[in-house]
């Protein structure tokens, strides 16, 4: 209809200029094009839909042939012109079957260029991650790989005998599929690099294999200090005696790392060091056997909780709306309230009559889910709380901006809390897209990740980086972010009827520094698809990041 007026506009226009006076000068809307939706065969996840950087990256499993992806589905933004390859995959189209693929060659990127009032290009990737292993009794450190070249080099003691090496482990390809010649069993003989033929999907690469003699060497590599802990990591020597010593600056005497606090993987060893002091500085040193690494110096960071920790400060603006936070004071958290207003709900709000048992608190935070009707629509509101801040109603529909700065490691999360679990009877009319349907139970969650999203990249602040737009499916928070550094979570999948307390550990994924942290509540977990019941409640009180290991 649009491209219609905008046709009728022109020719009048046209119809009213002199002959060779003509000029277009009605301003076209600016519509941003997206890929809203991607499915194709043999992933490990979703695939990952960025609008800000007009991105798309599709995750395979390493068994998965990169020169022949299948994508399944493909879905733009309406009235977008898309290249026609896509047609018979185009979600919701006659022609997009359910059996309708489209292969693709992902070993380079695929660029889609969508237009309507202008151009906009779109690339499309694969990412694939083929998990490879070449170990050789006696290896000192990790094996490098080269997968461009096709070489793997490992490091074995300078008096080793190259002619009689024991490989302990040799995979080159995708797991089940890969066939190798000449077989491990027949590598014994070092003295030179030794080629193997490793064959998948009906191709051959030559990889180039090298046992390198070395000087006994023990390396610390990388040291991650938290308040209470630290992670330590170390290139060793297999089958050898290896572990880590560390003391206090100043200090003589070495404190061992007991055993149960090690990881050992051939030659390398790793260690979550417990019980330090803040803010305090530390010397750690490897060994294997005799040889000694050189000292490594680390100093542990501050304790520090998070602010408005216990829900204890509240005030209301003069539109009666509830903040987390006290008058003039500065925000940390945030929550639905400000949306919900627009329908005269309150989803999150300060209890006095329901505290969780040894607080020396006044309040709880109440979460309450509920179905809203704003300009005539109705919405489900799920009750929230999270680091951030609610950036406005567009519409029937909300953006939120998560995360708040935070530069610490902490190790875990704890927390009070009790649920009452309702059973799913709120979803949209058309294109639910959550995972949920009407008769579903509902799902509670609290989640807490750290990482260093770039908010150019996600659309928020640098206070907050990440932006949530709700109709944007593409936008929603993922725990398989991969600028994630460390993620942990507790899903409610039943009611807790009394005040329970509960804690997880953090997972780290990265040696990074995280810039944010993200700590979400919810009483519906897929609240961001309008999905939920209007009798889940979730209460929430005394959280707590913890900052070493029991």
């Amino acid at each position: 209809m649009k491209n219609a007026i905008y046709r009728i506009l022109g020719a009048v226009a046209a119809l009213s200029l002199p002959a060779g006076c003509i000029e277009n000068d009605i301003p076209y809307p600016v519509v941003k094009l997206e890929i809203t939706a991607l499915e194709a065969n043999g992933t490990v996840g979703p695939c990952r839909i960025d609008n800000n950087t007009l991105t798309a990256v599709i995750p395979l499993d390493e068994t998965t042939d990169i020169r022949n992806v299948e994508l399944t589905k493909i879905a733009f933004t309406e009235q977008a012109a898309y290249p026609q390859e896509f047609a018979p995959i185009i979600a919701g189209s006659d022609s997009g079957a359910a059996a309708s693929v489209l292969t693709l060659d992902m070993r380079v990127p695929k660029y889609v260029t969508l237009s309507l009032y202008q151009d906009y290009e779109w690339t499309i990737t694969a990412e694939q991650n083929i998990e490879r292993a070449f170990k050789v009794k006696g290896q000192m450190g990790a094996t490098e790989f080269d997968t461009e070249n096709h070489t793997a080099k490992v490091f074995i003691r300078d008096d080793y005998d190259l002619s009689a090496v024991e490989i302990e482990s040799l995979k080159l390809g995708p797991r089940d599929i890969t066939a190798m010649s000449p077989a491990a069993s027949e590598l014994r003989d070092f003295r030179s690099v030794r080629f193997v033929d490793v064959t998948y999907h009906g191709r051959t690469e030559e990889w180039s294999l090298f046992v390198i003699p070395k000087e006994l060497t023990v390396e610390i590599l990388d040291v991650m200090e938290g308040a209470c802990v630290a992670w330590v990591s170390a290139s060793g020597i297999a089958d050898t005696q290896m572990g880590f010593r560390y003391r206090k600056n100043g200090t003589e005497e070495w404190t061992e790392v007991p055993s149960e606090w090690m990881t050992v993987d051939g030659g390398n060893i790793s260690a979550e060091l417990r019980h330090l002091e803040p803010e305090t500085a530390y010397e750690i040193t490897a060994y294997a056997d005799e040889n000694i690494s050189d000292i490594v110096s680390f100093t542990t960071s501050v304790l520090l909780p998070l602010p408005n920790s216990g829900f204890e400060e509240w005030h209301r603006d003069g539109k009666n709306i509830f903040y987390p936070y006290s008058q003039n004071g500065t925000p940390f958290w945030g929550t639905g309230n400000e949306g919900a207003s627009v329908a005269n709900l309150t989803v999150t709000e300060p209890i006095t009559n329901d505290l969780r048992p040894g607080t020396a608190g006044k309040y709880s935070a109440q979460l309450k889910s509920q179905n809203a009707t704003i300009m005539g629509i109705s919405r489900f509101a799920a009750g929230n709380i999270y680091t951030g801040y609610y950036a406005g109603t567009a519409g029937a529909n909300g953006l939120v901006d998560f995360g708040r700065p935070y530069t610490l490691r902490p190790t875990g999360f704890r927390f009070w809390a009790k649920y009452n679990q309702g059973t799913i009877n709120c979803v949209p009319v058309k294109n639910n897209q959550s995972p949920k349907v009407v008769g579903d139970p509902d799902e509670g969650i609290v989640y807490v990740a750290l990482g260093d999203w770039d908010p150019a990249k996600y659309g928020g602040s640098a206070e907050s980086p990440i932006r949530v737009d709700t109709r944007n499916v593409a936008s929603f928070f993922s725990s398989q972010n991969p600028d994630i550094i460390a993620y942990g979570e507790k899903i409610f999948n039943e009611s807790t009827p009394e005040w329970t307390e509960f804690e997880f550990k953090l997972e780290y994924r990265s040696s990074r520094r995280p810039t944010h942290i993200i700590v979400v509540c919810t009483s519906s977990r897929y609240g961001d698809y309008f999905v939920g019941s209007d009798n889940s409640i979730m209460w929430i009180d005394d959280i707590e990041l913890l900052y070493d290991f029991e």
